[in-house]
């Protein structure tokens, strides 16, 4: 098992946005900002947390990988599910895992996550 841990202060999100509107198109994948449609910047920085720390259960960084080779949605339930490219996945089974699981939070200020390679 492969643990990864990230944060990020929810207000350094919202100004990164106001800089660069096309921000979240490149950082989430289509389905993402349509799973996200309606919801704050507090929720975009906890999934932006998430990708972050699904990278380092990978071990590699942004090395290699695009930020659409991991995709985070919800189910019905309100779970994160991660989706992972065909290149990010072959990473997982290098480290002699099958999935990656996510957990996200976020109060007014912070966003946080938590991701494991099993």
């Amino acid at each position: 098992m492969y643990p990864g841990i990230d944060s990020l202060e929810i207000e350094r999100m919202a100004k990164a946005y106001k800089r660069q509107p096309k921000l979240f198109e490149r950082l989430f994948t289509m389905r993402e900002r349509e799973n996200l449609e309606g919801k704050g910047v507090q929720s975009y920085a906890a999934r932006f947390a998430g990708k972050e720390a699904v990278l380092k259960t990978l071990g590699t960084g942004l090395s290699g990988f695009s930020w659409h080779d991991i995709e985070i949605l919800t189910n019905l339930k309100g779970e994160p599910i991660v989706y992972l490219s065909a290149r990010a996945m072959n990473q997982v089974r290098v480290r002699g895992g099958s999935q990656v699981k996510v957990s996200l939070t976020h109060n007014q200020t912070q966003a946080m996550a938590f991701a494991i390679l099993e």
